[in-house]
């Protein structure tokens, strides 16, 4: 069934004595200019006694007609058409125009326009008739003319942000270059002189095209190989490094000082080795147990060599062969081949959200015992039906604590609940409520 909506209405008044805000009301009285009719109204703004403050206007067959009546005759109390080019048929303007007016061919008054600042111009009787010109000037800037620089001066200038010069001179050319050595100096005239660069000892010099190069017997950078006669050194010789492919000592090298084998194997092929340390320290340089894993001490000679290792994933020893010794003190932890039963029967008690006792466990033998839900909620029974809502109250475990059930309250405007439905505009099938006609009224 289709629903009607029926806003206020009247075909007696005009504006409405009470309008809600937000509620619509139509006046279908004939209007007659003043009496309201022909009008659609909204309330709009603070009720009072379910009256708006504004009774607002949006439109009606009064303004319909209106446009309806539009000619394209300037005619008083109509709506003005537009002809096929878009322009009104207006009769007189009485305001002042804005924009440009297109047949206009000079100012009502002749103006002077003048230029002032970097340079200065003045055009007179200018009112868009003619063209006029006029001479730009430019304005000094304090400096003298003439000519600046010469083959002992150089000239100088200052230039302002506008490329203009502000201020003009000149600088005499310095003529004596100033040498000095281990020993001696001098003064070299730039205009008459010429400088001479000499070798000393093993050294020599030469220019071409402006260029001068001062050379040496041999190469002697930091990756060249020098060869020199014999080299005495009379005091100490420091050297950061000394590098050869094989360095032989035939008989005794006694060291007096640290050695440190940087290499990445140390070799002993003597029969015997003699270290008065009462500590020998591997791995030295470690400074994580990830860096020390793997060392430790390798026997040669057997088919598998015998290890004594240092596992860093588990910080322990690691063995590769059988350890036999007379005792050993100590806990021991890993599993016994030969044990059957713990030395002392153990009870193993369960708490918390269950209970359960496992008496005189000790391993030789299965065990069992019942495990019992503790009680969290002592209101037990049914709940819940037509008129009545269970509420549940349930744990972080799923566990309900507390079960209660409330009645549903009847419905009223600010509650919602049970409702019955006595109305003479809509019906009620099975739960869906249909709108058959909504009326406002008249007024």
């Amino acid at each position: 069934m289709a629903s009607i909506l029926r806003i206020k209405r009247s075909e007696l008044s005009g504006n409405p004595a009470v309008l809600a805000q937000g509620e619509l009301a139509y006046s279908a009285l004939p209007d007659n200019g003043s009496n309201g009719g022909d009008r659609l109204y909204i309330g709009m703004g603070t009720e009072t006694a379910g009256n708006a403050v504004n009774h607002v206007i949006i439109g009606g067959k009064r303004y319909t007609d209106m446009v309806d009546a539009a000619t394209n005759v300037n005619t008083v109390g109509t709506i003005v058409k537009r002809d096929s080019n878009g322009d009104f048929a207006a009769r007189n303007i009485t305001a002042a125009l804005i924009g440009n007016a297109d047949t206009a061919t000079k100012w009502l008054n002749a103006r002077t326009l003048s230029l002032t600042g970097d340079a200065t111009a003045s055009l007179t009787g200018v009112d868009g008739s003619a063209n006029v010109s006029a001479a730009i000037t430019l304005a000094n800037t304090g400096v003298t003319a003439g000519t600046y620089g010469s083959a002992t001066d150089i000239p100088t200038f200052t230039v302002d942000a506008k490329g203009r010069l502000t201020a003009a001179g000149t600088v005499s050319v310095a003529t004596t270059l100033n040498i000095s050595g281990n020993t001696g100096t001098d003064g070299i005239s730039l205009l008459s002189d010429t400088l001479s660069i000499v070798g000393g000892t093993g050294v020599t010099t030469a220019v071409t095209n402006n260029t001068l190069t001062i050379s040496l017997p041999q190469a002697v950078s930091t990756t060249s190989n020098v060869t020199f006669n014999d080299v005495t050194v009379n005091g100490t010789l420091n050297s950061n490094d000394i590098t050869a492919a094989n360095i032989n000592i035939d008989g005794n090298a006694s060291i007096t000082g640290n050695l440190t084998v940087l290499g990445t194997v140390t070799t002993v092929n003597s029969a015997t080795v003699s270290i008065g340390d009462k500590n020998i320290e591997l791995a030295k340089d470690a400074t994580s147990a990830a860096m020390a894993d793997g060392g430790g001490i390798t026997i040669r000679g057997p088919v598998t060599p015998a290890t004594l290792l240092y596992t860093s994933g588990t910080d322990r020893w690691q063995m590769n062969k059988d350890l036999e010794v007379a005792q050993v003190f100590g806990n021991l932890k890993g599993n016994a081949d030969t044990t059957t039963k713990w030395a002392t029967a153990r009870n193993l008690s369960l708490t918390g959200d269950a209970t359960a006792t496992l008496a005189a466990v000790d391993g030789s033998g299965n065990v069992s015992a019942a495990l019992t839900l503790a009680t969290v909620n002592s209101n037990v029974g049914n709940f819940g039906d037509s008129v009545t809502v269970p509420t549940v109250t349930v744990n972080a475990k799923g566990l309900v604590t507390a079960i209660t059930q409330t009645a549903i309250p009847t419905a009223t405007t600010l509650v919602k609940g049970l409702a019955s439905f006595v109305a003479t505009q809509f019906t009620v099938t099975g739960g869906s409520v249909e709108l058959t006609q909504l009326d406002c009224g008249t007024y």
